[in-house]
């Protein structure tokens, strides 16, 4: 008969190391999950928040639309735009209310950032701006006003991409998560002023 075989001490401490290991990796690919996430979700957070200060600011009318835009590419913080222009695309579209009868709201757009993606769409004005079809008709003349009801609409559209830090979020794409060229995200988002 075996030695080994006999001995329950060293049967005991297989099954151990086995345990051991298989809960490691449970361990570190819960770990990897947990920082992704949070990067990803303070990224989505930073886009979200851009687009919807940056849309109010320029919707003042504060300063000229290329100071805006530079004033968003200086971001710094969690998205870290500045000096990166391949990882974001920024589109600025103001579109000024009607001025006299027969005459169509004006539409200027400003953008930055190099990043392109099949998912990202510039504002134009054969789109309305990409303002919905409800707020455009505010600015459409108004004959009983004698004016547009609305002076202005401001749209801002941040894209962004987020690469992962860690291999499980180079994952996300055979999990089931939208992924760009499987290894990147595109966090976007749009605000209206």
């Amino acid at each position: 008969m075996n030695w080994y075989s006999k001995n329950p001490l060293r049967s005991e401490r297989g099954s151990a190391t086995i345990e051991f290991a298989v809960s490691s990796i449970l361990f570190i690919f819960l770990a990897f999950a947990t920082v992704e996430y949070g990067v990803l979700y303070s990224q989505r957070h930073a886009v979200t928040t851009l687009a919807r200060e940056g849309a109010s600011l320029a919707s003042r009318n504060l300063t000229t639309n290329g100071n805006m835009m530079a004033m968003l590419e200086s971001t710094e913080g969690a998205l870290g735009l500045n000096g990166h222009p391949e990882k974001y695309s920024i589109h600025l579209a103001q579109i000024n209310g009607a001025v006299a009868a027969g005459t169509a709201p004006a539409c200027t757009v400003t953008s930055s950032g190099t990043l392109s993606h099949a998912d990202i769409t510039v504002p134009t004005p054969a789109t309305n701006c990409d303002l919905p079809a409800n707020l455009y008709a505010y600015l459409q003349w108004d004959a009983g006003l004698g004016a547009a009801a609305v002076n202005q609409f401001t749209v801002l559209k941040v894209y962004y991409q987020h690469t992962p830090l860690t291999p499980v979020g180079g994952m996300s794409p055979f999990l089931g998560g939208p992924g760009h060229q499987n290894t990147t995200l595109l966090l976007a988002s749009r605000a209206i002023f």
